[in-house]
């Protein structure tokens, strides 16, 4: 009877099934499963977490353990990704492997149609899909079991004519769960040891974190909530980027100079359970550790890519212990010449804290690209939404997803409205009012944020602004720059660029920024299919001179385009503000081909 409802189903959908044949939960499933399914796609074998290890661990001690009941069982992620698998049947595994049921592969609706792993993820419940109530053809001669567990579904498959008991996958999973807490705890109570033994020692300031929970020392939680955030970022980007260990220098939001120590806490078998930040002030020449408000206010001006423009020591780091500087003034060099790694670093821990993003940059520099990007490398099983802020306001959608995490992408935030402006406002206010699993991001195409456009209303829902530095102030990295992006455009060829090409390259000041750098390099691919490229072979447009500002030159570009935006095009008031007198500002102005500002 299952065969002939299924076989209605497909040629009439849901109307055309008897009633009381197919569970409803089952018919769900096969309307949201593809109609002719596909070869399952390989996704890759990505650490999953705790779980993942968990389950491994389960699993195969239950496999060990009871080799004799002829079943598979397996993990399956929420993403439909099969994690782990283990088999006491070999014909059987020989089966799920040509059904495509293998770790790696994503295994979900789309995929293969009807499992048990998509219906317990779907109603949250255990349950049992029998060999009929399946699409696929190579699934019809299984029976399976399943149960959820964390942010993944304990699996149990056998042949159709063996019973599966519900409950041994029940047992499974409460003993996943079981296996994960007290990993969790054992995690835990490492990194509460660590932090303990550092305040033991003395040391002022102590931040712990965990894979999903962070801890302040008691002397951190009486700085400003500013300072904080910048500690807890500092420690949670190393611990994501992989970049623990040795000294740090921090400037604080408040003022104060900071010198931090990020640690590793391992355990025994050299497993990663969290990672400790230790530090504290750092007493500045002058003994007090904090600069000026008027330099603090300079630095806010020029934005997070340009360096600080305060008066400083280049002698003071000569008078310490050159063992404990030298890697501290290596970070400071990299930070100061490394305007991409610094904003990339930024943008790393906004999204890593949950915390709605303005992205702010020329056209053209990939500020949507990063967006994703870093996103994805944060929230694997995340989804996102992008909104095209340039249509009108009935094409508005803020779908939040089903994930663990959502992304919601303003594009093109500077053609908004007046009337789409406001309609977005009161979409994102249910979104923005709580802190969630929602995350918006705004791509805003400006050299400068103006509030008095209509985005200036969408302002008040981003807690950090970064800038992304254009193409032309990241000389150091373009070589690698270009030749990934041919290697992209170029697939299996050997095309590479030569020293003289890479020259060229650099000395070019790139008005259309990345998009510029593709074009030039497709025209490239085009004439030159293999080999090394050589100056001969690149547009005449690459050999064309423009002037170029040093990085001194676009500090101060910066600072009097921003001095002119909050002055509304006053230069009176903007000299005043940049404490320059007003003859050098028109001198600055024509000298850097600065526009009339409004």
């Amino acid at each position: 009877m299952l065969d002939a409802a299924r076989e209605r189903f497909r040629r009439g959908g849901r109307a055309a099934l008897p009633t009381g044949i197919v569970r409803e939960e089952i018919v769900a499933s096969w309307e949201r499963s593809t109609a002719t399914p596909s070869d399952p796609p390989f996704v890759g074998h990505h650490d999953g977490g705790p779980l993942v290890a968990a389950a491994d661990a389960v699993l195969h001690r239950f496999v060990r353990e009871n080799a004799e009941t002829g079943c598979s069982v397996a993990l399956v992620g929420d993403d439909g990704v099969v994690r782990v698998r283990y088999d006491t049947d070999p014909a059987l595994g020989e089966l799920l492997d040509s059904a495509g049921f293998v770790p790696g592969h994503r295994c979900d609706e789309r995929a293969v149609g009807t499992t048990a792993a998509a219906v317990a993820g779907a109603t949250g419940l255990a349950v049992v899909v029998e060999g009929p109530e399946h699409l696929h053809p190579a699934w019809r001669v299984l029976r399976e079991g399943a149960a959820p567990v964390g942010t993944g579904r304990v699996v149990v498959v056998a042949h159709a004519a063996d019973p599966v008991s519900l409950a041994v996958a029940r047992l499974l999973a409460d003993a996943v769960a079981d296996h994960d807490e007290r990993d969790r705890r054992r995690r835990v109570l490492a990194v509460h040891d660590a932090m303990s033994a550092l305040r033991a020692e003395g040391v002022p300031w102590v931040v712990a974190a965990t894979d999903d929970e962070t801890w302040l020392g008691r002397a951190v939680t009486s700085l400003p909530d500013a300072d904080r955030q910048t500690l807890g970022d500092a420690l949670t980007t190393s611990v994501l980027l992989g970049e623990t260990g040795g000294p740090r220098h921090l400037d604080l939001p408040s003022g104060v100079c900071a010198e931090v120590d990020l640690r590793e806490v391992r355990g025994g078998d050299g497993e990663v359970f969290g990672a400790v930040l230790a530090g504290g002030p750092v007493a500045a020449h002058a003994g007090t550790g904090r600069v000026s408000l008027a330099a603090r206010e300079a630095r806010r001006r020029q934005g997070s890519h340009v360096a600080p423009t305060a008066r400083r020591d280049f002698a003071a780091d000569l008078h310490r212990d050159p063992s404990s500087g030298e890697e501290a003034r290596r970070r400071a060099t990299q930070e100061l010449f490394g305007p991409y790694e610094r904003m990339r670093r930024d943008a790393t821990a906004a999204l890593g804290g949950r915390r709605h993003l303005l992205l702010v940059g020329e056209t053209g520099v990939g500020k949507r690209t990063l967006a994703r990007e870093r996103f994805t490398h944060l929230f694997p099983r995340g989804t996102s939404t992008t909104v095209d802020c340039s249509g009108p306001a009935d094409d508005l959608r803020l779908d939040p997803g089903r994930g663990d995490a959502h992304l919601v992408l303003l594009d093109q935030l500077h053609a908004l409205t007046p009337v789409v402006a406001r309609r977005l406002d009161e979409a994102l206010r249910p979104l923005t009012a709580v802190p969630g699993r929602v995350v918006v991001v705004g791509c805003l195409d400006s050299a400068a944020v103006d509030a008095a456009r209509p985005y200036g209303l969408l302002l008040r829902h981003f807690h950090d602004t970064v800038r992304v530095p254009a193409l032309r102030h990241r000389t150091d990295e373009l070589a690698g720059l270009a030749q990934a992006v041919l290697r992209a455009m170029s697939g299996a060829r050997s095309l590479r660029l030569s020293h003289q090409v890479v020259r060229v390259l650099e000395g070019y000041a790139w008005p259309g920024n990345l998009a510029e750098l593709e074009d030039v390099l497709r025209y490239v691919v085009a004439r030159k299919p293999v080999g090394i490229v050589q100056p001969p072979d690149l547009p005449a447009l690459c050999f064309t001179s423009a002037p170029r500002l040093t990085m001194l030159e676009t500090a101060q570009a910066d600072a009097i385009i921003h001095a002119l935006y909050e002055t509304r095009g006053n230069r009176y008031k903007a000299a005043a503000m940049l404490g320059i007198a007003r003859s050098s500002l028109y001198r600055k102005i024509d000298a850097f081909g600065i526009s009339y500002i409004a």
